[in-house]
């Protein structure tokens, strides 16, 4: 069975780890995916296309003009139907737009799109409008693909579910890292982070994730400040890069939080960070199941997250990480001092994380769920 796996892709976050995850398991089971990567004409190589490459994954790559696209679109489903593809699977908004609002009698080939989230915004950007579009898109799709039950009670999917059955698969990832367990001293220093890590008995709270409004990561620095005025000694740490930048740089100046809260920027295998923390903040207004908790989950570091999307689900209602209301950086700070001030209490929710990571999410568990889903769709075919 070939699969076309379609992503506009602007990093190498939660979405995209997910399909590289999925595409590896996907090759070892016997199907043929072949990941997608469209872009503008600007685009140099992407670090999704660049980590493909690498990991020898089947990798076609599509510039155009951004935005709703004919022909960009008749390109890529002449180019699924000269090559047999039996399965055109997209991963965001911008391949849903693309390909969603052809019709189906010229599209052919079944749509599945997965739904890794949308972003939470009370202002009027373009990314509203492009989210408009998205929600008009998916209810023409062949099914759409929740990576978390907890996401159904989104209420932007109301119109997607008078239209369409979604369909629940828990987003899953491999066992073991694809790499080593943890960022050498060296590669720390070369990447400007080794003041962040030092000294090393110094608590460490971590986070990682693209720099965007609805991962509260402006909550997340009021609430470090909250746990330093209380004693605690202290670092924050967030890995990532996006447009809310200076805003929380601007942020950091202002609570006095210079050389305590460090901005790493982007880093590729970001999960190798993990055994550095002491605990994994997740501070977001809204989320499906993040690739990131799952990873934290594996390298058995103590979460604190808020109680949103898939993440309750996760966590066991609170059994394996601590669970906080969104938007409130007193119940963050309370949760995160909680893991800080109680090793025992870290080590309890961190034993039962592991167990339910290895039990529930892993990456073969995904592929196979994915597989029947591809099937329903297309019942005659082979492979």
């Amino acid at each position: 069975m070939k699969i076309f796996h379609v992503i506009d892709s602007g990093g190498l976050y939660g979405a995209e780890v997910m399909l590289l995850n999925l595409a590896r398991e996907q090759r070892r089971i016997g199907l043929d995916p072949v990941i997608i990567s469209i872009g503008d004409r600007r685009s140099g190589p992407k670090p999704i296309e660049i980590e493909a490459q690498e990991n020898r994954l089947p990798l076609e790559t599509f510039r155009m003009t951004p935005g709703p696209n004919i022909l960009g679109a008749i390109s890529l489903l002449r180019r699924a139907r000269q090559t047999g593809a039996q399965i055109i699977h997209s991963h965001g908004y911008k391949g849903n737009i693309l390909l969603g609002l052809v019709p189906s009698c010229l599209r052919s080939v079944p749509l599945v799109s997965t739904l890794h989230g949308w972003t939470s915004t009370t202002r009027f950007t373009r990314m509203t409008l492009y989210e408009a579009l998205d929600r008009t898109a998916l209810r023409f799709v062949d099914a759409v693909v929740c990576v978390n039950a907890g996401m159904l009670d989104n209420p932007l999917l109301g119109a997607i579910k008078n239209h369409r059955k979604l369909v629940v698969i828990d987003n899953g990832i491999s066992p073991g890292p694809q790499a080593a367990d943890d960022i050498s001293s060296m590669e720390l220093s070369k990447s400007a982070g080794m003041d962040a890590f030092s000294p090393a008995n110094i608590p460490t709270i971590g986070t990682i994730g693209r720099l965007s409004l609805e991962k509260g990561y402006d909550i997340l620095i009021r609430a470090f400040r909250r746990i330093l005025d209380t004693g605690i000694e202290a670092r924050l740490v967030i890995i990532g890069e996006g447009s809310e930048r200076t805003k929380l740089e601007k942020e950091i100046r202002q609570l006095g939080l210079t050389g305590k809260v460090f901005l790493l920027g982007y880093h590729k295998n970001a999960y190798r960070f993990m055994a550095r923390f002491s605990v994994y903040a997740i501070s977001s207004s809204t989320e499906g199941l993040p690739i990131t908790l799952l990873e934290a989950m594996r390298a058995r570091v103590p979460v604190v997250a808020t109680r949103v999307g898939g993440i309750p689900t996760v966590l066991d209602s609170g059994k394996a990480g601590i669970l906080v209301d969104p938007g409130s950086a007193a119940a963050l700070a309370d949760g995160l001092m909680a893991i800080l001030n109680n090793r025992q209490l870290a080590d309890r929710l961190t034993r039962h994380a592991y167990v339910r990571f290895s039990g529930c999410y892993s990456s073969q568990a995904m592929a196979n769920s994915y597989v029947t889903l591809y099937r329903q769709l297309i019942p005659f075919a082979a492979g």
